[in-house]
């Protein structure tokens, strides 16, 4: 499949989309469940808290919830507590994000590469469950070949998939709407398609950046 990657056309034989912000329109959401999440005994730390989430979006909710206390309380929490807090952050997010709606040109330019069969995977920060569940309420579990939540980190999860696709790093493509996502496209030499959310911009230079995924379409 040919795609428009910066500023000409490349032959792309895989494509690797971030869900949050990129597929479905949950950022709004994922920001009001991160801000609710913030123990109330703490709550002067809100606002030191969300800047760290807004730097950090495409990382677990894990890694933000650890961040809060490592960061923020210089204190590290236990497996079970940690654990605990991650299920609470849960039962905030899911509510939330379950009328989740595709994104503007999101499911049209997934449905393009459905007709071109080209193998189609989705590399989230979000846990598995919750990953499949908010993708199979939006309808976009037929037009997928393979769902990844998290753990492990974006990186390595793009090391497996080049690795069990067999593509060449050149011939990828990763969509992101944040840091993490450029920096796991990075890892592996992938191309990188900047397509911006409420999430802060990536650190690095972006050579492809759209504001419709259409616009990749040849």
């Amino acid at each position: 499949m040919d795609l428009k990657l910066a500023g000409s056309v490349h032959p792309i034989d895989l494509i690797v989309f971030d869900c949050d912000g990129v597929l479905l329109d949950t950022m709004a959401a994922k920001i009001e469940a991160f801000s609710s999440w913030v123990p109330e005994a703490h709550a002067e730390l809100r606002d030191a808290f969300m800047a760290i989430v807004m730097a950090g979006f495409g990382k677990s909710r894990t890694f933000h919830i650890a961040s809060f206390y490592r960061e923020l309380l210089r204190q590290e929490p236990d497996p079970v507590f940690l654990n605990a807090e991650v299920a609470r952050f849960t039962d905030i997010c899911e509510p939330l994000c379950a009328d989740a709606k595709w994104r503007t040109g999101s499911r049209e330019f997934v449905e393009a590469c459905y007709a071109a069969e080209i193998p189609r995977y989705v590399l989230s920060g979000v846990p598995q469950l919750p990953l499949e569940e908010m993708l199979a309420a939006a309808g976009g579990t037929d037009l997928l070949d393979v769902i990844i939540g998290s753990p492990p980190g974006k990186p390595q999860s793009m090391e497996r998939i080049l690795a069990e696709t067999d593509t060449p790093a050149h011939r990828a493509v990763f969509i992101g709407d944040a840091n993490a996502d450029h920096v796991a496209a990075l890892h592996v030499g992938a191309h990188f398609v900047y397509f911006p959310s409420e999430a802060q911009r990536p650190e690095g230079e972006v050579a492809t950046e759209v504001t419709d995924l259409r616009q990749l379409l040849v």
